[in-house]
């Protein structure tokens, strides 16, 4: 093997044993790269894909915060009313105006749900997508997100049935078709039986307290926004 057919020396089986190895593993530096380039670009094409998602979340959380400050000054308002009214009945009921009465009982029976923007997460979590979300924090808040919403859905739906209940039992002391000729809707003749009306009195007790939880429970969401958000913040930068 040392020496080819024409008699002259022939290389070493050593060397060749030696370039077959170098070019093997150069083969296998070549390999190992192109699988990096393109771990590389799987990476770069999901980093770009959470970072539309990010920036998607972090636009349905500023709504869902505009939409949550607009419902808290809704259910303080209808607190404030409520109290107000109860407050007057209770030291003075006499001295209420018929313009007193209409406004008041007319701004304690409103009702408002906190209505969230969740078309990226809903997204995310329904096409299976969370795991593209990278920090664990982040990921944990968006998955208990909806759940997060269930007390306050559960006094939202307690505010409901006891805003219409308070609206069908007051409805009795009002002539809303007087409103079209520039009267006052509250029945002056039913003013001893309105203010002397536990039932009623007892609805806008329930009314205020079921108003002021919910106000807890917005702000604490509040709270959970600017938190979300600041951790989008920091994925972003």
């Amino acid at each position: 093997m040392e020496q080819n057919k024409t008699g002259k020396p022939a290389i070493p089986v050593g060397k060749y044993l030696k370039y077959a190895i170098g070019e093997i593993f150069l083969v296998v530096i070549g390999i190992l790269l192109a699988l990096q380039i393109n771990n590389w670009n799987e990476t770069r094409k999901l980093n770009n894909k959470e970072s539309i998602y990010l920036k998607g979340l972090k636009a349905d959380f500023e709504q869902s915060k505009t939409a949550l400050v607009r419902v808290i000054k809704k259910t303080d308002r209808v607190a404030k009313m409520v109290d107000t009214l109860g407050a007057m009945i209770k030291k003075n009921g006499d001295a209420l105006t018929l313009m007193q009465i209409d406004s008041l009982t007319s701004g304690s029976t409103g009702f408002t749900v906190f209505m969230p923007s969740e078309g990226v997460i809903n997204d995310i979590i329904g096409s299976g997508k969370l795991d593209m979300i990278t920090n664990n924090e982040l990921r944990i808040k968006i998955a208990s997100w909806e759940a997060d919403l269930k007390m306050i859905r559960e006094y939202e739906n307690l505010g409901k049935v006891l805003s219409d209940k308070y609206t069908d039992h007051t409805s009795r002391y009002f002539d809303m078709l007087n409103a079209k000729f520039m009267k006052p809707a509250f029945l002056d003749h039913k003013r001893a039986e309105f203010l002397s009306d536990i039932i009623m009195t007892n609805y806008m007790v329930q009314i205020f307290g079921n108003s002021m939880m919910l106000n807890e429970l917005y702000k604490e969401k509040l709270g959970a926004i600017d938190s979300l958000v600041a951790l989008i913040d920091h994925e972003l930068k």
